[in-house]
């Protein structure tokens, strides 16, 4: 089941003097791993400007969730039940053009993916937060080890 995670409330009439607001970007996690979908949703959830508003366990509930919450960015696994990552990324291309799609995948492929950044798995966190961040800032990712 696909799963929409709610936005943290704000207390209505608070001024914070802390940090100005980071632009954030708005990502779904989807792998059938449920592991790798916690670590990313963990290191996401670290930075100031990725909010995780979605998980998804196979390609099918990647592209509900895509269709439903128009995020900035899916982070999404090649190998999974129902509908594997290459048919999702089509559709998510095709329901919401302005997603960046990062694949993260244990999976070399000799062929493009379609997506906009493949990432192996294994690569060093703060290199796949680099390039995640890149990629939303400029719809271009960093080349880095690990980063095709």
């Amino acid at each position: 089941m696909a799963v929409p995670i709610p936005a943290p409330r704000v207390e209505q009439g608070l001024v914070s003097d802390v940090e100005p607001r980071v632009e954030t970007y708005r990502v779904i996690v989807a792998d059938d791993a449920a592991g790798m979908r916690e670590l990313m949703h963990t290191l996401l959830s670290l930075e100031p400007d990725f909010e995780v508003v979605g998980q998804a366990r196979d390609g099918f509930e990647a592209v509900e969730l895509a269709t439903e919450l128009q995020p900035d960015l899916v982070v999404i696994d090649i190998s999974m039940p129902v509908m594997d990552g290459l048919e999702a990324i089509a559709r998510i291309r095709a329901i919401s053009p302005g997603t960046r799609v990062a694949v993260l995948s244990a999976e070399r492929r000799a062929s493009p993916t379609g997506a906009d950044t493949d990432i192996e798995k294994g690569t060093p966190n703060e290199v796949v937060i680099a390039a995640l961040r890149a990629l939303c800032q400029t719809g271009q990712s960093a080349p880095q080890a690990g980063v095709r």
